[in-house]
């Protein structure tokens, strides 16, 4: 066999697995460390789906490079209340959620009122969060009440990171100035903080924490209005970490969102990196986590969840985002995916 007559598309040491006859996408590597079935059988699917893709105008699979776990919320992967890291080693555990038809195949719907996916603490991933990407398709109509996409918080504030949806409290009259009213304004809302907080609609709150020393905590939170809201499928990206150098020269790193290819940078902080740790609780999925609660239940549907540990580029994001839309494509993948399993 002559080497250069193929095209490479796995190389494990000594385990060569050989496209024949098929481009491979732009940017792609050589894939070096251990291969477990699961992920060989991924990407030997991702080289199937770029023949289908390629009839439909599409040359290119999702983004890999990065990526750590993938949940596609595809029936086959779903099995009891066991959902399947397709990628990774974090298979989720389902509260409730039923499955429904997704924007790529299966998806889950929640009720929002008790339903969420445990997707575990993922290992170590929560060090890498100040350098990472979250990725999912959302469809939801719902804007009476400030809910939460995906969070989890530790005690003491080790370590935080979600979204919450309606999340900007904006309070029901203009706040005093002076300390002292302010603590009597917060004492006064007491447990009727929901009732007297209007919290602002169709705002995508980003959330991340950390410990800073022994007692001290280091929250970043930013915003951004969109009507997410709207009852349609939106592809919601937010990565942390972007590398950015301004007009003096100066290196930031940023926090940015992407919403259906568009992009909006956040925040942008400089000097030493923040310290992140792994989590010590499970992130939850459709609700938020806090401190081992469940709470601010998402009501609507989510597909195709994935995270990084690097965030993506403008174009990274724009390659997934347009694979979701080939949805009459995308969705021959986890056929032919699932025919390959069961081999």
């Amino acid at each position: 066999m002559v080497e250069s007559a193929y095209q490479k598309f796995l190389d494990v040491d000594s385990v060569k697995v050989y496209c024949v006859g098929i481009a491979l996408p732009r940017n792609s590597r050589a894939f070096k460390g251990t291969v477990t079935m699961k992920k060989l059988i991924f990407l030997l699917t991702f080289t199937l789906a770029i023949t289908i893709f390629s009839h439909n105008g599409y040359t290119e699979p999702i983004v890999t490079d990065g990526l750590v776990s993938y949940w596609t919320f595809d029936w086959q992967d779903i099995n009891g209340n066991t959902v399947e890291d397709v990628w990774g080693k974090n298979d989720g555990k389902i509260v409730g959620a039923r499955k429904v038809a997704g924007q790529v195949n299966g998806a889950l719907k929640f009720d929002g009122s008790n339903d969420y996916v445990n997707l575990t603490n993922l290992g170590d991933f929560g060090s890498q969060v100040g350098t990472s990407t979250f990725e999912a398709w959302v469809k939801t109509s719902f804007k009476n009440d400030w809910t939460t996409l995906f969070k989890v918080r530790d005690e003491d504030c080790d370590m935080g990171w979600g979204i919450d949806l309606n999340g900007w409290a904006e309070p029901p009259f203009p706040l005093p100035l002076k300390p002292a009213n302010l603590v009597d304004f917060f004492v006064r809302i007491g447990p009727d903080f929901d009732e007297d907080i209007n919290f602002t609609k169709d705002v995508i709150r980003l959330y991340l924490t950390n410990k800073v020393g022994l007692v001290a905590c280091r929250h970043s939170t930013s915003g951004w209005r969109f009507p997410i809201s709207d009852g349609e499928w939106h592809h919601l990206v937010y990565v942390n970490g972007v590398p950015y150098v301004d007009e003096a020269g100066q290196e930031w790193q940023e926090t940015a969102i992407f919403i259906d290819g568009q992009r909006q940078s956040l925040s942008r902080y400089r000097g030493t990196p923040p310290n992140f740790i792994p989590f010590k609780e499970p992130v939850y999925l459709g609700a938020g986590n806090n401190r081992g609660e469940a709470e601010a239940f998402f009501n609507g549907i989510i597909d195709e969840v994935r995270i990084y540990n690097r965030p993506l580029t403008q174009d990274e994001v724009n390659q997934n985002f347009e694979i979701g839309l080939s949805v009459e494509a995308a969705e021959k993948l986890p056929v032919v995916w699932g025919a390959l399993k069961t081999q």
